[in-house]
């Protein structure tokens, strides 16, 4: 019996495994970083976080491995296990966010 509640303990607190099935590629664009936070957007406008945004800077474009969390039908638990960094938007001499900001 305690074996078994060690057990599940140990099951409840494990790191999922990450495979093909369960993730997915995800652009975003940085919208603001806040401390050691970066806030980025998609392309529908739900908003993600990350922690350790290192080299990254507002309006750069990252491409995220979202882990779905076990659950298919929704989007809003999912949960981003990477990140890359995948460019940036420059037009006419000037970086350019996605939403026609421009960026400093």
């Amino acid at each position: 019996m305690i074996l078994s509640l060690i057990m599940a303990g140990y099951l409840a607190s494990a790191k999922p495994v990450y495979t093909l099935e369960n993730t997915y590629p995800r652009a975003m664009e940085i919208d603001r970083i806040e401390e050691n936070k970066a806030y980025c957007i998609d392309a529908v406008g739900l908003e993600w976080t990350f922690t350790d945004p290192e080299d990254l800077e507002v309006g750069d474009i990252v491409i995220c491995t979202m882990y779905n969390n076990g659950t298919k039908e929704t989007i809003v638990d999912d949960e981003i296990v990477d990140v890359v960094w995948s460019g940036y938007y420059f037009e006419g001499n000037e970086f350019k966010s996605i939403g026609e900001r421009k960026i400093k």
